[in-house]
């Protein structure tokens, strides 16, 4: 293959990598809602070009996945079990990673004379639609949790006769009592303030006369605040406040991450305090919409540097990449933003930045492929507000190994990007 075609392909690759330019990375966990145990499960957000796959969990339900900008909604489905359509809010463009834990639903069996989730459905067809005498099916909708009726939109669509009926269900009319008039089909459809929606099927061809309530249940729409500390430090201590100072329960997940289930339409802050409970700082955090509401905050310098000179300098780093791939590793993240911040806070520093390949194919293939390496690598630092200049940048190819090149463990450490802070009066001179 020519250079030029090699250099198109990748260039084209690119393009269509930078439409989907990562904002931040996106970890947790996904639970079974009655047992709370690990669910395997794909993940998927909505964007301006769509729906766009980000990766699955693994055996133990946790996941670690890249996330592009102006995401507007995450999915997650499993199998067995109802999809999850969560909004997502972000505070300008994410940055970092954000901890959260998704509750997934099992689905309903699929069965006839009784409401079950349209996910569940299997093929099936009516065999003939013979008249049933009045039947009547009394309707009521409940939370999952507490049993409580609900007040909710109730909406029927019959197959047979192609119509749509709406009711409206509330404190005066808790339930409603509806007359089947012969078999069918029909799609059930609820929606309650604060809760998911629901959509099922209600097959109607074994029925008898004997009187019979559905019941279906609705869950909460998860609302999730997942913060982000840039410069958070060992040892200080995070509480997230109500308006009225009620304290809300706040899940750590190390000194930088942080996430709560919330109120949407409720404003919180975040108190933080040192390990001494001194220099005591607040910061708010506006109204939170429904659904995975990312929040980045960054500590004032007094609160952040405590008894610290500053940032201690990054070791020389070594980032490894898979095969014929220039996707930034997810686990590179963490490093990176530790490098960013420490270069914006010490004038004199720079960075050089080295890309390399295994000997594995094409020499100018892998010229190509260990530039775009670099490149992946110098755009995230970019985007956390390291000025370019202070990069020095440069793809080597195959041409520098680490080690021979003599077996696939070795050809593996060769396929990196070496990311070393530098200074930079010394390097001018």
């Amino acid at each position: 293959m020519k250079k030029e075609t090699i250099q198109i392909i990748l260039l084209v690759l690119l393009a269509a990598n930078a439409a989907l330019a990562q904002c931040g990375f996106l970890a947790g966990k996904v639970t079974d809602f009655s047992s709370n145990l690990p669910v395997q499960a794909s993940l998927s957000a909505r964007t301006e070009q769509g729906k766009v796959r980000l990766g699955k969990t693994d055996s133990s339900g946790t996941f670690n996945v890249e996330m592009p900008c102006r995401v507007s909604a995450i999915t997650v489905e499993g199998a067995g079990y109802q999809s999850l359509h969560m909004p997502l809010n972000e505070d300008s463009k994410p940055e970092g990673t954000y901890f959260v834990v998704f509750t997934l639903i099992p689905l309903g069996r699929q069965t006839s004379d009784a409401p079950y989730e349209q996910s569940g459905q299997k093929h099936f067809e009516l065999v003939d639609s013979v008249k049933t005498t009045s039947l009547i099916r009394r309707i009521e909708v409940r939370d999952a949790v507490s049993n409580e009726l609900l007040p909710a939109e109730l909406c029927l669509f019959y197959t047979q006769k192609q119509k749509k009926d709406c009711l409206s269900l509330s404190g005066g009319k808790p339930a409603a009592e509806v007359i089947f008039t012969e078999k069918d089909i029909v799609a059930v459809e609820v929606t309650s303030a604060g809760y998911r929606s629901y959509h099922g099927n209600l097959i109607l061809d074994k029925t008898d006369q004997e009187p019979r309530t559905y019941m279906i249940r609705l869950m909460r729409q998860q609302s999730i605040l997942s913060v982000n500390i840039l410069n958070a430090k060992a040892g200080m201590q995070h509480r997230l406040m109500e308006k009225n100072n009620t304290v809300k329960p706040l899940q750590r997940i190390d000194d930088g991450h942080y996430y709560a289930e919330v109120t949407p339409g409720a404003t919180y802050r975040m108190n933080v305090s040192d390990s001494n409970n001194a220099s005591d700082l607040s910061m708010s955090i506006d109204p939170v919409d429904e659904g995975l509401t990312l929040r980045s905050l960054r500590l004032p310098a007094a609160a952040s540097a405590g008894k610290a000179t500053g940032p201690a300098s990054p070791e020389k780093k070594t980032l490894y990449f898979p095969r014929s791939d220039y996707k930034l590793p997810v686990q590179s993240a963490r490093y990176l933003d530790s490098v960013a911040v420490f270069v914006k806070s010490n004038s004199g520093k720079g960075l050089r930045i080295t890309g390399h390949t295994d000997n594995v194919g094409n020499p100018d293939l892998n010229m190509t492929l260990s530039e775009y390496r670099v490149r992946v690598v110098t755009r995230y630092l970019v985007t956390k507000g390291v000025p370019e200049h202070l990069i020095s940048a440069a793809g080597l190819g195959s041409r520098y190994p680490a080690v021979p090149n003599d077996s696939e463990e070795n050809k593996r450490k060769n396929r990196r990007v070496e990311v070393q802070v530098i200074d930079l009066q010394q390097t001018s001179n």
